[in-house]
């Protein structure tokens, strides 16, 4: 996966970095950098973390773990920085944060001691907006799906859930819900868009509209444990598109959990048909019709 930097906080003051157990050896931490952060990296357990502890003039090297302790942890990573060691010769480290919500463990570790997962699956909860008869209700199943995920809302359903479905007065899904999520409502079309998706869901957790994001942003997103509410075409059909007085609309739009990945494939929990993976081909044309997307954090 590509890493997109950010920005750069310049060349900074050389240190004399070392490492634990060993003599401080003459080195340059040469930059520092943020990275678009992307997580759930796994550790070669012969690894370590390290901290860059101030002495004198300069740093050192201080190892903190072993990546052996953290076998079955992931990782979030968003700083990189530089470091030319006295031989010349320049190591990359990242900045990673463990996901272990109860007790996290912070440090800096060679970037060829991470690799990238190849397949993610949370294993989203599925809700059926059929079995309530929401035919028009996949957003507000999706998003609901999502808040399960993370613990939150676990004892309210999908009926309940909607009657806090923010309305559009005007049958404008960019600033609400245009028509009924429970019957067809001709010449309306029946959504309810990104921006008023997730300002709903913040009501409840952290949910934002990352919408014109890449499907590689969507893999960063699981790799953090963010199940993903995607726009996508009902079936990965073509789209077929429709003019309405707010804009262009997708008509055979539809909307769904992406929860997964693997090699070829993306895992969805879909409220119309289930939970399923589908070839990563189908998925991404149909969700490059829109890029519209809203991440549960």
């Amino acid at each position: 996966m590509k890493k997109v930097l950010l920005g750069i906080f310049g060349l900074l003051t050389f240190f004399t970095v070392g490492t634990v157990g060993h003599a401080a050896s003459s080195a340059q931490l040469v930059s520092q950098q943020k990275v678009t952060s992307y997580g759930r990296v796994t550790g070669n357990v012969k690894g370590t973390l390290v901290a860059f502890k101030e002495a004198g003039s300069g740093v050192q090297l201080v190892t903190t773990h072993q990546l052996s302790q953290y076998r079955n942890t992931a990782w979030i990573v968003n700083r990189s920085a530089l470091v030319r060691q006295a031989n010349g010769k320049n190591q990359r480290y990242v900045y990673v944060t463990s996901t272990n919500a109860k007790s996290k463990t912070t440090g800096w570790v060679l970037k060829n001691d991470l690799k990238i997962p190849s397949k993610v699956n949370l294993n989203a909860p599925y809700i059926s907006q059929n079995k309530v008869k929401a035919w028009m209700g996949c957003e507000s199943a999706s998003l609901l799906e999502g808040l399960h995920y993370k613990g939150v809302l676990k004892s309210t359903g999908l009926v309940a859930f909607m009657k806090k479905l923010p309305r559009s007065k005007t049958n404008n899904p960019n600033t609400g819900f245009a028509g009924s999520p429970y019957k067809v409502t001709p010449g309306v079309f029946q959504s309810i868009f990104p921006k008023p998706l997730a300002k709903w869901g913040n009501r409840y957790h952290s949910v934002k509209n990352i919408s014109g994001a890449k499907v590689s942003k969507l893999r960063s997103e699981l790799r953090m444990n963010h199940p993903v509410v995607v726009y996508v075409t009902l079936h990965f059909a073509k789209a077929q598109y429709g003019r309405y007085f707010w804009g262009t609309g997708i008509n055979n739009s539809h909307v769904m959990l992406l929860d997964g990945y693997k090699k070829g494939a993306y895992h969805v929990a879909d409220p119309n048909q289930g939970k399923y993976w589908v070839s990563a081909n189908k998925f991404t044309r149909s969700y490059n019709y829109k890029h519209y997307a809203v991440t549960i954090q």
